[in-house]
């Protein structure tokens, strides 16, 4: 019953949020079989054989892993462009030396929702995490085997000696895992350190099969089923909002999987239909193919199909096809061949008396029928890229748009305007300067800002433009959002004729507000205070006339906090901060953010993509902050910038292009060349506000 656990893991991949969930099913199975087969090893042998164990491991993993690996990687060359190929293959290279999860580290990949486009090779990492528990775990089981053999002891103190290495290793992984949840979840999602204890549990369950052996034969079916609820309860508890995952929250799969298992040893269950019918435990069996090709057919179908009925049809098809050809023509042939089994199988097609087994025959019929009922999905489906460009509603001469009323536009926006409006009517990419590929590659700010990121000590002469008798000083504070700005307002300051003078007092990812936000990168968390004292220490000591705050407008949370901020809290963090300057400036200016939904990354990735592919609307998440720092404004006698009418047509629809520049470099940031090409309407937009 515990290789058909795996349906559930194999399943849950394939879903959004079971995705979180399959991967805690898997390690605990992972850790409890492999663990099993060391103590059988070393009570057989009288210790573990490095050799046979790492070749069988070898056998078992790497061939279908490679195979999906190159094809995975052919297939990207052909769906998406050059750039986002490259980066898959980059990503395959990580993966076949099992480094995969601190490759995604380090690129800083969030499960929880990240800038970049989703790698197809990203669901690798739990098999890089595996392994590397596998190359030290052996090695702990063969010194206890030494101890063992010194100590002229039986199996059975091997078997409790593990279980309490294995038990301290658990404590440790799972303290630490908490630690690093609350203080870095994406290095907690894919550290190794943070997910041994999952394996580990599955280890314990190992050593301690004799015990569980004993569990009478009536509480085994209600054990079964109850651990079966509740990884079914985390699946529907576990998503990508979820504060606290991996730790706390794994705990719940993983308490799940380990009472399936116990109700297993020793003796099926009985009345559990769910687990050991004949679907279910040839699921079981082909889970690690299924586990290897429905994440590339999720992501590359995704840049081919729009989600529909067609879309889920195709990809449970073509999972199920591409697993049961991996699984019997790849996985088991090399897994138990050797070489006289292929020099008589060799033999046998030149004498043309080889004959298939029965259930490769099944096997080839099914995957015949899954890949044609999977490409038939494919051919019905709605084309993606049939998208009618949205209505564009014509805005008065000079005024904001009718949908929502707001402060009168000058001639320069209400120009942008119609090339925004243009734009969203493209049916083809029009040659782009600089190249979408370039936008994206480069900072969303010039070097000279660029450097300012968190610069240390704020003087109020490094990080400044302008000259120093101007007299209009501005002095802008936020997070990378307000590094995008200063491009532009770094240029409005140098060509001011002397009349207004920038100081750049930002740092990417440390919004400025009274609260800590939470950010993925610790030593933002740890930098982020002194910065944000430090910005209001300039402002008090140099009283300029204008204070530009300008933040991300995306879900915020405080560190230590489980819960996500309301707009609420933000905007009285945000007027407590302003608070501690306000009577040391004239005026305070909050900045509205880029409008964000399309990731432009990923969108224009795909080959067959269009224009209108690339379109983002104003989601709730930015008016609902917006609505927030307007009262703000409003309540400490402040202005607040609208930033849609430099992006976005109607306020609503927003193209990834205007004219021939390229606007966003990832979800949330403008690039480079669209700061340059707009700080003229947004020194107009500033003076139509009454800021200068």
């Amino acid at each position: 019953m515990v290789a058909v656990l795996t349906v559930f893991g194999a399943h849950l991949w394939g879903w959004p949020q079971g995705g979180f969930v399959g991967v805690d099913v898997f390690f605990v199975i992972s850790g409890f079989l492999i663990t099993g087969n060391l103590l059988r090893m070393a009570e057989r042998n009288g210790n573990v054989s490095f050799k046979d164990f790492y070749w069988n491991r070898v056998r078992r993993i790497i061939p279908a892993a490679t195979v999906v690996l190159i094809l995975t990687y052919l297939a990207s060359t052909w769906v998406f462009l050059p750039f986002r190929a490259e980066q898959v293959g980059m990503d395959s290279l990580f993966a076949f030396v099992f480094m995969s999860n601190w490759w995604f580290a380090v690129q800083e990949t969030d499960y929880f929702g990240g800038v970049d486009a989703v790698s197809p090779i990203q669901h690798y990492w739990s098999l890089s995490v595996e392994e590397q528990f596998y190359f030290i775990w052996p090695a702990l089981i063969f010194a206890i085997g030494l101890v063992i053999a010194q100590k002229a002891w039986t199996h059975a103190h091997r078997m409790r000696l593990a279980g309490a290495v294995m038990g301290g290793v658990v404590a440790a992984s799972l303290g630490w895992a908490l630690y690093e949840t609350a203080a870095a979840p994406t290095w907690a999602y894919f550290n190794t350190f943070s997910r041994v204890w999952e394996l580990g549990i599955g280890a314990m369950l190992a050593t301690a099969v004799g015990a569980l052996a004993r569990i009478p034969p009536k509480m085994k079916p209600w054990l079964s089923w109850g651990g079966l609820a509740i990884i079914g309860a985390s699946v529907l508890l576990i998503n990508e909002d979820s504060v606290g995952f991996p730790a706390p929250w794994a705990l719940l799969p993983v308490a799940g999987s380990a009472m399936v298992i116990a109700a297993g040893v020793g003796g099926e269950p009985r009345k559990q239909g769910f687990l050991r019918n004949p679907v279910s435990v040839y699921v079981g069996n082909i889970s690690y193919s299924l586990y290897l090709v429905h994440w590339p057919v999720i992501v590359i179908l995704g840049a081919l199909m729009p989600t529909s009925g067609f879309f889920s049809l195709s990809v449970v098809a073509l999972s199920f096809g591409l697993a049961i050809a991996s699984y019997h023509f790849v996985e088991n042939p090399l897994r138990y061949t050797n070489w006289r089994k292929v020099r008589e199988a060799v033999k046998d097609v030149r004498l043309r008396r080889y004959e298939a087994q029965t259930s490769s025959r099944y096997a080839a019929v099914a995957v015949l029928f899954l890949v044609t009922l999977g490409v038939w999905g494919y051919t019905v489906r709605p084309n993606i890229h049939d998208q009618v460009a949205p209505p564009i509603v014509a805005a008065a001469p000079g005024k904001a748009s009718p949908s929502e009323p707001g402060p009168d536009w000058g001639p320069l926006t209400a120009a942008l305007q119609e090339e925004i409006a243009a734009s969203l009517t493209a049916t083809e990419w029009p040659p782009l300067d600089p190249s979408m590929e370039s936008a994206m590659q480069t900072p969303e700010s010039p070097p000279e800002v660029h450097a300012c990121n968190g610069i240390v000590p704020l003087d109020g002469q490094t990080c400044t433009w302008g000259s120093a008798s101007a007299p209009t000083q501005m002095v802008i504070v936020g997070d990378s959002i307000a590094l995008s700005y200063a491009g532009p307002l770094r240029e409005l300051a140098l060509n001011s004729g002397g009349q207004i003078r920038l100081d750049v007092a930002a740092m990417g990812g440390c919004e400025f507000a009274a609260a800590l936000v939470f950010n993925p990168d610790p030593s933002i968390v740890d930098a982020c205070p002194g910065m944000t004292q430090r910005a209001v220490d300039l402002i008090n000591s140099t009283k300029p006339e204008v204070v530009i705050i300008s933040n991300i407008y995306g879900t915020k949370r405080v560190v230590g906090s489980d819960e996500w901020m309301t707009t609420r809290e933000w905007g009285s963090s945000l007027r407590q901060i302003i608070e501690k300057f306000r009577g040391s400036t004239k005026e305070v200016v909050l900045l509205s953010a880029p409008p964000a939904e399309i990731n432009i990354r990923q969108c224009y990735g795909d080959r067959s993509s269009v224009p209108a592919s690339c379109i983002s609307e104003v989601d709730d998440i930015w008016r609902s902050i917006a609505r927030s720092e307007q009262s703000v404004a409003e309540s400490v006698n402040g202005k607040w910038i609208d930033a849609r009418p430099w992006f976005c047509s109607d306020n609503r629809f927003c193209p990834s292009f205007v004219g021939s520049t390229p606007t966003k470099l990832d979800t949330y940031h403008m690039t480079l060349a669209y700061g340059q090409k707009i700080h003229p309407m947004i020194a107009e937009s500033m003076k139509v506000a009454g800021v200068f």
